[in-house]
């Protein structure tokens, strides 16, 4: 038995996967065996091999499924639920520590399986596919093989690559013949795909083999291509009794397609272009890759425009198995009766998927192809188990149940619509002879009565042209897809005010900020019935505010469960977002339900609306003693507010105008330690009306004469109405902030989008900037609660986003909780470890010239590491104050004293709110040393300074 054939029928005793105690080492074996027995004793694999390891400090022993030091090969079965890309780095140590270092290691869940060469690259694979392309790629693993030559090194065909490339082809091909016939962009796209479904056709079967290429050749030398393809499409959209003997060997295509053959004219470069795409093995083209032909005949205003963008297989599988394949596979394993396989049979013939927003058709080619894969799975045991059905009256056949008319799209771009149609009609051809191939391995010699991939199916009542959120859904079982990625602040700006209004006049419920993806994600839940699925990939902004009230939160609190979620993750596309994929359906679902977070699989009985570990905080409540004491920085909204440089040395010589200038200072420049070169100088007045301000001095003039005219020119605005009442002030001054923080010298700031917690003491003469989120307090106490973990997870919690970062927001202080009933030892402690966290970043920073940023990331290492042990001391300091229980996680004693507080404040009773507490009933002296200090961020000089000093 070929190695090929043993590994097909080795992917099919896999596709449920290995169970038991020794799954792993069984699975090795049973992969190492399809290319033939190994040779035994010192030359052979060790299965099970277990070996020592220093692992976070500590030794102890690691196993792999199989090692074969021979040949320096590692093979490694993990669980079904891990990520290979968490595993990866895990095992990779391992393997580094191994007294022979391996040269080839094979990692897989036993669904995708991947092959590293570590004397290449450590980092990235040289191959990941799924189990069930093992027989394609046979010749990537010679290593297994019986017959092993040393120095024999795996061959391997990129089918990304090679799809890649040809898809660049086509889009070179359609976008000259878009330029040139610019009234014809119907007879463009068709023409396209004409060409697309014939390349595909003489490499796959459908039509002779390289019938198209060499058609090509013979127009590059005769001339006339145009005539020679028109001739082609004809015949295949003519029935072959119609049609003369000449064409005898060109089956009949139809199915819509073809119904007009278009002629275009194709220059030498055109033909070349479209040449080189039919000399290419279309059998390794992946037609889901397609997607990037969709991207590229899109330039990038127009994809940006419209947020769309192409999905990867990894990430479809994440929405397809879920959602579609795990329950029918559950299904699947509980039949026990040939009554059971035939409701199957019939229930999967009758199931409809739909995806609106599909693009290019890629969700609904890998739906269409994993559901035709499980009815054969269905019918490989009916033939298996049950024979006699499969004679006689009535008898069971290979003859597919399920259409391609089971499946529906919608998509606002006419040429993703072709596309999806022309995608979905090829997978037929591909799904059917992966059928024979299985049938082969499993049952050997058979016969399937009909190959049914022609003619192609007319999809276009299917697959339409629409806006599918002005569009009527057709009934699915299933609603499957990845809408479009756009910032709810861009929707206007991107597809016109008036679009906006319309969005907001059809779904009034949901906010005008949200995300355009989370329209898609409602409009699914409504049009689900129950015990239906769907499962949807969108912006991380679906897990919380008001995109999250709009979306997760909106199907949970109706009748929705989430089953299998991932939490956040980077898009590996073009488009630079975090997204979060999740799958649910209508109904009751026992069991427990899948959540990956930061990689690791997590195994919980329900998955929380905020696709999160902890508890959610959404039911937090703002309190009243929380209500100031915090904002962001001054927003000027005016350059003018920062003279050039000529005049800012002429105000600082002017000594009336000193007072009047601050150097600004932006939560960039505080990370990356620039804020004593990098700063501007801004003319700051804080009085309350015109008649404070100062009776002369250049800075006034420079106000009157240069900033008032600006601000009255913005006040036109409506967005701006009422700042010319306030000419000398910036747009936002936070007057309220600066009443609060009153004469005190030094408040605490941090950036205030961030990624780290990183909060600082700064002085007060700075003109902060709506960059950095600033705090009214200068003692050391509130300093320590607010740079403790406590307070950072409840950033975490309640902040909004900003791709990966954290953006610090008034809800987050509004619901913070602070210690309640502190002693004076707990005052003294935060205060104490606060100082010390701050001298230990000074004493940090200035050995080795870093900023703030610097020092963070120089902590991030495994390891110790003194500022890790300064915040560990802070943070236990702080717990003691709150009398947090350890075994407690943090946002959920947050949340809890959260609610308690807001019932408190309800029912009449004071808080202890932000800043010193009263301890014992009584305030506590501002000016103690022993939560006081001077130590501030300060800003340099003013320009002259020394000068009038002199």
């Amino acid at each position: 038995m070929s190695s090929k054939m043993g590994l097909r029928r080795f992917a099919l005793a896999a596709v449920g996967g290995y169970r038991g105690r020794d799954a792993a080492e069984r699975f090795a074996r049973g992969l190492i065996d399809c290319f033939g027995e190994p040779p035994g004793g010192d030359d052979g694999p060790l299965f099970g091999h277990s070996f020592a390891v220093v692992a976070d400090g500590k030794r102890t022993q690691r196993t792999v499924s199989a090692y074969w030091p021979a040949r320096r090969v590692v093979l490694d079965v993990v669980d079904r639920d891990i990520t290979l890309d968490l595993a990866w780095g895990e095992l990779l140590r391992a393997c580094l520590q191994m007294d022979a270092e391996p040269q080839y290691v094979v990692l897989t869940n036993q669904r995708d399986v991947r092959l590293y060469d570590l004397a290449r690259d450590r980092s990235a694979p040289r191959l990941t596919i799924a189990l069930d392309e093992l027989p394609k790629y046979s010749e990537a693993f010679p290593f297994f093989a019986a017959d092993w030559v040393p120095g024999a090194t795996p061959r391997i065909i990129n089918v990304d690559k090679v799809s890649k490339e040809v898809a660049d082809l086509v889009a070179k091909v359609y976008r000259a013949l878009a330029r040139e016939n610019a009234d014809r962009a119907d007879d463009v796209i068709r023409f396209t795909l004409q060409c697309i479904v014939a390349m595909f056709s003489e490499d796959i079967g459908l039509l002779p083999k390289e019938y198209f290429t060499t058609l090509l050749y013979r127009a590059a030398e005769e001339g006339g291509a145009e005539a020679k393809l028109t001739e082609l499409f004809t015949w295949m959209s003519t029935p072959v009794e119609d049609r003369g003997a000449d064409s005898a060997a060109i089956p009949y295509f139809n199915g819509g397609l073809f119904t007009d053959a278009i002629a275009l004219t194709l220059d030498r470069e055109v033909l070349r272009a479209l040449t080189k795409a039919a000399e290419a093995n279309w059998t390794y083209v992946d037609p889901h890759i397609f997607g990037s032909v969709f991207q590229g005949v899109m330039d990038d205003a127009e994809r940006h425009a419209s947020g769309a963008h192409y999905t990867a297989r990894e990430d479809i599988m994440s929405v397809v198995g879920p959602t579609i394949v795990e329950p029918w596979r559950e299904r699947i394993e509980a039949a026990k009766t040939l009554e059971d396989l035939k409701a199957i049979l019939r229930d999967l013939a009758s199931y409809r998927v739909l995806d609106p927003a599909c693009g290019s058709g890629n969700f609904l080619y890998v739906a269409f192809r994993e559901l035709y894969r499980l009815e054969t799975e269905v019918l490989v045991r009916v033939y298996d188990e049950f024979p006699s059905a499969t004679k006689g009256r009535g008898k069971i056949t290979w003859a597919s149940g399920i259409r391609t008319t089971s499946f529906f799209g919608i998509d606002i771009n006419p040429f993703a619509v072709e596309l999806a149609k022309t995608t979905l009609n090829i997978a037929k051809k591909i799904a059917f002879e992966q059928r024979k191939e299985e049938i082969l391995a499993k049952l050997g010699q058979f016969t399937i009565e009909v190959d049914p991939s022609l003619p192609l199916d007319n999809l276009d009542e299917n697959i339409v042209c629409a806006d599918a959120l002005f569009t009527e859904w057709p009934a699915a079982d299933a609603i499957i897809g990845n809408p479009p990625f756009l910032a709810g602040t861009e929707v206007a700006g991107s597809l016109g005010t008036s679009y906006a209004k319309q969005l907001r006049a059809a779904c009034p419920e949901v906010h005008g900020k949200a995300d355009l993806c989370v329209f898609w994600f409602r409009r699914a839940h409504e049009q689900m019935r129950n015990r239906t699925r769907s499962g949807l990939i969108g912006t991380s902004s679906i897990r919380h505010g008001t995109s999250g009230a709009a979306a997760l939160t909106f199907i949970t609190k109706n009748g929705g469960v989430i089953t299998n979620a991932v939490a956040v993750r980077e898009w590996p596309g073009e488009a630079a977002v975090l997204v979060s994929i999740v799958n649910w359906v209508k109904g009751n679902c026992a069991g427990s339900k899948l959540l990956i977070v930061d990689g690791r699989v997590h195994h919980v009985q329900e998955i929380q609306p905020h696709l999160g570990l902890r508890p959610g905080t959404s039911s937090a409540r703002p309190l009243a003693a929380c209500a100031g004491g915090c904002s962001e920085g001054i927003k000027f909204d005016l350059d003018e507010f920062f003279p050039p440089d000529d005049a800012t040395t002429a105000l600082c010589l002017d000594s009336s105008s000193r007072p009047l200038l601050r150097w600004t200072l932006t939560g960039s420049e505080l990370l990356r330690g620039a804020h004593s070169t990098a700063a501007k100088i801004a003319i700051v007045v804080t009085c309350d009306s015109e008649s404070d301000l100062p009776e002369s001095g250049a800075a006034l003039e420079y106000l009157r004469n240069v900033v008032a005219p600006a601000v009255s020119r913005k006040s036109q605005r409506k967005s701006y109405r009422g700042w010319s009442s306030r000419w000398w002030a910036p747009w936002r001054e936070r007057r309220g902030f600066y009443k609060h923080l009153g004469e005190t010298r030094r408040m605490i700031a941090c950036s205030q989008v961030m990624s780290r917690p990183i909060f600082v003491v700064a002085s007060s003469q700075w003109a902060p900037t709506q960059t950095l989120q600033l705090f009214a307090y200068d003692d050391d106490y509130s300093f320590g609660v607010i740079q403790s973990s406590l307070h950072w997870e409840w950033t975490k919690a309640k902040g909004g986003r900003l791709k990966s970062d954290i953006r610090y927001t008034s809800n987050v202080w509004k619901t913070f909780p602070w210690p309640q009933e502190p002693t004076l030892d707990d005052v003294v402690a935060v205060a104490q470890a606060a100082q010390r966290l701050r001298a230990t970043r000074r004493e940090l920073m200035e050995q080795n010239g870093w900023s703030l940023r610097d020092l963070y990331r120089s902590a991030e290492v495994e390891g110790p590491h003194p500022l890790k042990d300064a915040q560990a001391a802070l943070d236990a300091a702080v717990e003691g104050a709150y009398g947090k229980p350890a075994d407690q996680e943090a946002t959920e004693f947050l949340l809890e004293m959260n609610l308690a507080l807001a019932e408190d404040e309800a029912a009449g009773e004071t808080i202890q709110g932000p800043g010193l507490p009263l301890v014992d009933g009584e305030p506590l002296d501002p000016k103690d040393p022993r939560w006081f200090s001077t130590d501030c961020i300060e800003p340099p000089p003013l320009p002259g300074a020394d000068a009038e000093d002199a």
